[in-house]
């Protein structure tokens, strides 16, 4: 029996609280943008992360990527806590890690040519010397399909769909292990959409790479993730292989982002939905979903559920799961 792969990418327990001061004459407010997030990316799989806007995904994303200080919890890279790498550890982090951003538009210099702009990552990590730059660059715009006689255009005479290209061979250019992709497609025309899912496919297949991708658009996160976890205010209230969770999904948030995929059919068994008027909230702190959930009870109101395995491999944070999905 094959070992399990050893993550690149652990997280644990990881929490993010911003303080928000509406005026000078009014005391702070503590916003919990993630709230411990435990989840593990290994090599060669892709990890989707799905969420409403304002979830916390990229708030999540930016701690990974270490642009952003977590107020409590731990990321570790290849078994070493992120916060204490230094010297030679650190460089290898920001070589092994990049991302892919959500706007082509904003994440170009614009004032750089994007032979420039890719080649800039091998510039700051020493990769190659100078007088080689220029080929280097060139294998990696054929490689992400922009012909290297582009080299010396600027960002503005480019599409959207080419622009994101250009991004995603300025990640490749240090070649890195894990690729977090933001939103990646968000900001393209549908058509070209499936040409950069197919890319990221083809360049992951030849690469190697793992991605950390981050979406709200679930047809997205089914096509391209082995696994899936289902963010709501902050925490992980759903994770499992891509499958299970569109074909027998296990909390209620879930089955009501899947309910607004057309043709989507999902099995396992449904209880019929009660009004969740009928349970008033009662003193405590209980399931974050409970003021939307239509099969809400008392204790989801006073008690929050742990996220916890329901059946092999898939885990879910949910008093009721089995009374609602099967066991």
């Amino acid at each position: 029996m094959t070992a399990p792969a050893q993550p690149i990418i652990e997280i644990r327990g990881l929490r993010k609280q911003f303080t928000h001061k509406p005026s000078p004459f009014l005391p702070g407010q503590t916003v919990t943008a993630v709230d411990r997030v435990d989840l593990v990316i290994t090599p060669g799989e892709t990890v989707g992360l799905a969420g409403e806007s304002g979830c916390g995904k990229s708030t999540l994303a930016r701690m990974v990527m270490g642009l952003t200080t977590p107020t409590a919890g731990e990321i570790l890279f290849r078994g070493k806590q992120l916060d204490a790498l230094r010297g030679d550890d650190l460089t290898e982090f920001r070589k092994s890690v990049q991302m892919i951003f959500q706007d082509p538009f904003s994440s170009l210099n614009p004032r750089m040519r994007v032979g420039e702009i890719i080649a800039e990552p091998l510039r700051i990590h020493r990769l190659v010397p100078r007088e080689d730059a220029r080929e280097t660059v060139h294998g990696l715009m054929e490689r992400v399909g922009i012909s290297p006689d582009l080299y010396d255009r600027y960002p503005h005479e480019f599409s959207g769909g080419q622009r994101q290209r250009i991004g995603i061979a300025r990640a490749l250019a240090v070649s890195p292990q894990v690729v977090i992709a933001d939103e990646p497609l968000s900001a393209l025309d549908i058509s070209i959409q499936a040409q950069i899912m197919n890319l990221l496919l083809e360049l992951q297949k030849s690469l190697g790479l793992a991605y950390l991708l981050i979406s709200h658009d679930l047809a997205v996160i089914r096509h391209l993730s082995d696994r899936v976890a289902i963010m709501y205010l902050g925490n992980i209230v759903e994770e499992s292989e891509s499958e299970k969770i569109f074909t027998n999904c296990r909390h209620p948030y879930t089955e009501a982002l899947l309910s607004a995929i057309p043709g989507l059919v999902r099995t396992g068994s449904r209880q019929t939905r009660r009004d969740s008027d009928n349970a008033a909230p009662a003193a405590g702190i209980g399931c974050r979903f409970r003021t939307r959930c239509p099969y809400s009870k008392e204790l989801c109101h006073t008690t929050e559920p742990p996220l916890e395995e329901k059946t092999p491999g898939h885990k879910a944070a949910c008093h009721f799961s089995h009374d609602l999905y099967g066991r």
